[in-house]
């Protein structure tokens, strides 16, 4: 009953599952993992095809040969075609958790879901559906982590409901994360991450892209039916470097310009040279970077990340950032990972007066880089630091426990409630969290238990609120 229980037939793996990403980020340090591993979901015929092929097991400590079996054991389940699957989940929770990080927990206090799935030699569906209890969004009923794709080349062209998450952070993404929930998107991405075979780009290394448009809210506060256009490119130019470089941009909408002129002036910047009314949409982009340690005695890895809320000079400018360190190792034949993270989501965050008001804000889409009620980046939202100190044990055939904990400072110049509105602090807030996981098989699915403490504190109020939480959740593929 311990070993892992996994047997979905997904064309890849979305973000959320902790253990499989330091797995899969184990063995990508250890040379065992070939391509990008910060772009999620990825593809699991990628991974299969390093993990199945790997022969020199003596090259591997006990903790990543337990994790080469563990991902060798889902990429077979995650590989199987012709067969109909069925899904189910169950959670609940006192208090769902406002900041969100890499890991799936529960977006309300009540959560049942099911549904199937398909994956045939060019075609992949999964048709899900889940029930909410006090729904923040006022949506009882929600199609998310639905899709249907169809593979062609070494492409995949989807559409649906899938959580994605770019780049190298384990509590959050400057510009696209799992912090607001799924955003039906077309997307065409890549299977495999070969190289170039052309000379002049063959020093890219392994690479993958995607390019995808979304589709916001039919009813908003600024331009219903506003659309997302989201592009990623990441690449290992050398095994212990990999390069990152995204862009989203808020474009169309009711009332707004949405011709092929208007995306060719967003897709070249052109833009801020414009009157407000004709100017294509609102824009992020920037760079992120992941640097493993080139000694296997000494593994840690140094990543960041650098997203611009404006441009200059044809580059993005008006940065916000992310910045963390990571370690790991083996404890017999089980495996640890820490990380410690910090972000600051104000622009200029680098300066001595950084520039408030301007993180996920728009003087064209009012609402902001939000969906339906949540940040499409870092889960803080705008004007906010956070740092996070994460400790990870995965045991020898995969149940774990995790420890988290954050120190977070909310809309920090915010001193009355005002307009633009923080998602989650209408006001400056201190907020200080430790959350202690579990999660083991049980009963031919995956059991993830927690409990937490939060405190807030809102100084110009003279206001501090403590709580406890707790949550469980039960995950089966079958």
């Amino acid at each position: 009953m311990l070993l892992p229980s996994f047997s979905s037939a997904d064309p890849w793996l979305a973000p959320g599952d902790e253990v499989a990403r330091h797995d899969i980020e184990m063995l990508a340090d250890a040379g065992v993992i070939k391509g990008p591993i910060t772009q999620w979901p990825i593809s699991w015929p990628d991974i299969a095809r390093d993990v199945n092929g790997f022969d020199q097991l003596g090259e591997l400590n006990a903790g990543e040969q337990a994790a080469l079996s563990r991902l060798r054991r889902t990429a077979r389940a995650m590989m199987r075609t012709n067969q109909i699957q069925g899904h189910a989940r169950v959670a609940g929770t006192n208090q769902p958790e406002e900041l969100r990080g890499f890991a799936a927990t529960p977006r309300e206090e009540g959560e049942i879901e099911g549904g199937i799935a398909w994956t045939g030699k060019y075609l992949a569906i999964r048709a899900q559906a889940t029930a909410v209890a006090n729904a923040d969004d006022g949506k009882t009923w929600r199609p998310d982590g639905s899709y249907i794709g169809v593979t062609a080349w070494n492409m995949m062209l989807s559409a649906g409901y899938t959580d994605r998450w770019w780049g190298p952070g384990w509590d959050g993404s400057l510009i696209l994360s799992s912090s607001a929930r799924p955003i039906p998107t077309i997307t065409l991405e890549r299977n495999y991450s070969d190289p170039f075979k052309v000379p002049v780009l063959k020093w890219l290394g392994p690479w993958r892209a995607s390019i995808g448009l979304g589709a916001l809210e039919s009813e908003r506060d600024d331009f219903d039916d506003t659309r997302i256009f989201e592009a990623r490119v990441t690449f290992k130019p050398w095994r212990h470097v990999e390069i990152g470089l995204s862009r989203t941009a808020l474009i169309c909408g009711k009332g707004r310009p949405c011709s092929l002129g208007t995306f060719w002036d967003m897709f070249i910047g052109n833009d801020n040279d414009q009157d407000l009314p004709e100017q294509p949409g609102d824009q992020l982009a920037g760079y992120d970077l992941r640097f493993s340690s080139p000694w296997r005695r000494v593994p840690f890895a140094l990543y960041g990340q650098m997203i611009g809320e404006d441009e200059a000079g044809a580059l993005p400018s008006k940065f916000l950032g992310l910045f963390g360190v990571e370690q790991w190792g083996s404890v017999g034949a089980g495996s640890y990972r820490v990380h410690v993270e910090y972000a600051d989501t104000t622009c200029e965050f680098s300066r001595q007066v950084p520039q408030f008001d301007c993180a996920y804000e728009s003087s064209i889409y009012t609402v902001g880089y939000r969906f339906r009620g949540r940040a499409i980046g870092h889960s803080v939202d705008s004007d906010s630091r956070m740092t996070t100190l994460g400790v990870l044990y995965v045991g020898p055939v995969g149940a774990s426990w995790e420890l988290v904990t954050r120190d977070a400072k909310l809309n920090r110049d915010a001193t009355a409630a005002e307009e633009p509105a923080h998602t989650l602090a209408p006001l400056a807030t201190d907020v200080k969290s430790v959350d202690l996981f579990y999660r083991r098989s049980l009963i031919g699915g995956q059991l993830t238990a927690a409990a937490g403490f939060e405190s807030r504190e809102i100084a110009s109020l003279s206001s501090k609120d403590d709580e406890w939480r707790v949550m469980a959740q039960w995950v089966r593929e079958f």
